[in-house]
């Protein structure tokens, strides 16, 4: 006889494959639907990884927890997220998912999104009250994470809602130095256009400019002094 928990790990499988029609047997034969695997994924966070929105409609309908979280604190929105799946996400909300809710590294949502710059994500997010100027461990902000990652439209629906364009995290880093280090001239031009702080300075002293003359970027450097910077 099939065990529970082999009815478990059937489900993970057929969430992740989209099998809907074997989902529901499994479910109705007694599958857990919060059974996890290795890392702690529950049906529901494999069928938001994959953006499978039928199977989350049956899992949800089944009652799986919308606010179940794998071994580093991550949960099912914080990867429909990161995959930009609006309408998975909207069913998670519709369920009551924490749409401020942080993993072990204190990285939300909205962070998860903007990391991989999808805009649409970023943007119902912030419709439904996500805050744009959350932190994570290391003083990350949602602004951070798209602007290191040059995700220039994604920055400016964040700066659009009123992120900190002069936040800085534990370093003292802001996001215009991290455009900056990365060498993303467009994302330098829209921070600047934004009101970033072209002289703030991080730790040691370390400017944006010098960042930029120390990657040999004399198109960013060119730009930083046109916007008054000095040091």
């Amino acid at each position: 006889m099939e065990s529970t928990s082999d009815k478990g790990r059937e489900l993970i499988d057929a969430a992740e494959k989209g099998d809907v029609a074997g989902a529901s047997v499994l479910i109705a034969a007694g599958a857990d639907v919060e059974a996890t695997d290795t890392g702690g994924w529950t049906p529901l966070m494999v069928a938001a990884q994959a953006g499978r929105t039928e199977m989350i409609r049956l899992l949800l309908a089944a009652g799986a927890d919308v606010d179940a979280r794998d071994d580093f604190e991550v949960t099912p929105l914080m990867v429909a997220s990161s995959g930009g799946f609006t309408d998975i996400m909207q069913m998670l909300f519709e369920e009551g998912a924490d749409l401020n809710d942080v993993d072990e590294n204190g990285t939300t949502p909205l962070m998860w999104a903007a990391t991989e710059g999808h805009v649409e994500a970023v943007r119902t997010l912030i419709e439904r009250g996500a805050d744009v100027n959350a932190r994570s461990v290391s003083g990350y902000t949602a602004l951070m994470d798209a602007s290191g990652k040059g995700h220039v439209e994604t920055a400016k629906v964040l700066m659009e809602a009123r992120a900190d364009v002069n936040a800085k995290d534990t370093n003292g880093l802001t996001a215009l130095m991290l455009a900056v280090m990365m060498g993303h001239v467009e994302m330098v031009r829209a921070l600047i256009a934004a009101g970033a702080d072209v002289n703030a300075t991080g730790e040691g002293g370390y400017t944006a400019l010098m960042g930029a003359l120390g990657k040999g970027r004399e198109d960013i450097a060119r730009l930083l002094r046109e916007a008054g910077a000095t040091g």
